[in-house]
């Protein structure tokens, strides 16, 4: 089931946060994450007036995955988007979720009118075949951009998805 969070899934997406980080993902902490930290970003993230964000619940609606899109503000850059926080708790994984997730990210930016989304996910992760799958489209790597959560410099690659004409 997916659903627009609101402050009462502050908690749970904090301890999903915490949980993925734990698991090696790359998606702009360090360790160790304080879950008050993580709760704290959350809620700042919510309150973004041009981030979109969905939560995947499983049958008995806990909160198991994430995603955002957020739109470009600048009056150039209104046509493109971005994809981040693509997270599914790893209890959770290989049912389908992250890609129900980036299937609702992805149709919202099209019917919005965006023609251009990107991302950028941590180099030969599990995700960049994920993307690739879906259409994405490598357009470079950059060498030590961001860190792991262990505090290693990594190599990020971003994508590109059109819209479909």
């Amino acid at each position: 089931m997916l659903a627009d969070p609101g402050e009462e899934d502050v908690a749970a997406l904090a301890a999903l946060l915490v949980d993925v980080v734990e698991g090696g993902a790359s998606v702009g902490f360090l360790l160790p994450l304080p879950h008050a930290e993580a709760a704290a970003w959350w809620r700042e993230t919510l309150a973004d007036p041009l981030t979109r964000t969905w939560v995947a619940r499983d049958d008995d609606g806990a909160l198991v995955g994430t995603v955002r899109l957020t739109l470009a503000w600048k009056p150039n850059s209104r046509h493109r988007g971005e994809v981040s926080k693509l997270m599914v708790a790893r209890h959770a994984r290989r049912r389908g979720l992250a890609g129900r997730l980036m299937d609702v990210a992805e149709r919202t930016a099209w019917d919005e009118g965006l023609r251009l989304l990107l991302l950028d996910t941590e180099t030969d992760s599990p995700a960049q075949p994920f993307y690739a799958a879906r259409g994405w489209r490598v357009v470079g790597v950059i060498e030590d951009y961001a860190a792991t959560p262990y505090g290693d410099p990594a190599a990020t690659t971003v994508m590109e998805l059109r819209r479909p004409s």
